[in-house]
C-alpha cells in the first residue's frame, strides 16, 4: 500500500504492507517528532491521527495497542526498516 504522510509544507510517499509498519517508518522520518506528522491518504488513515494531540506519545500507544509503539517497532524492525527506504518526498 502506498501512503502519503508531510508537516508543514512538505508531503512524502511511503509504501509498506500494512498502516503500523507505514506509521512507524514515519514517525522515525521525522526524528520522532511525531506530533508534526499529518496523515493525507489512504483517507481511512486519518482517523487514526496524532497530528498535535496532546500526549503524542500516548495516543501513538493507543493506534499501535498491545505494548505500544516501541514494541512494535522492536518487533517488526525489518519490515519498518524496508518502508522507510521507500520515502519519497512529493512536494
Amino acid at each position: 500500500m502506498v501512503f502519503e504522510y508531510g508537516a508543514m509544507s512538505s508531503k512524502y510517499s511511503i509504501e509498506a504492507d500494512d498502516k503500523l509498519t507505514a506509521y512507524a517508518a514515519m514517525c522515525i522520518h521525522f526524528g520522532g517528532n511525531a506530533k508534526l506528522i499529518a496523515l493525507y491518504s489512504p483517507e481511512e488513515c486519518k482517523k487514526d491521527s496524532w497530528l498535535m494531540a496532546p500526549n503524542t506519545e500516548e495516543r501513538l500507544n493507543e493506534v499501535f495497542g498491545g505494548d505500544g509503539f516501541f514494541a512494535y517497532i522492536d518487533e517488526h524492525r525489518d519490515e519498518v526498516r524496508a518502508a522507510y527506504d521507500t520515502i519519497k518526498k512529493l512536494i
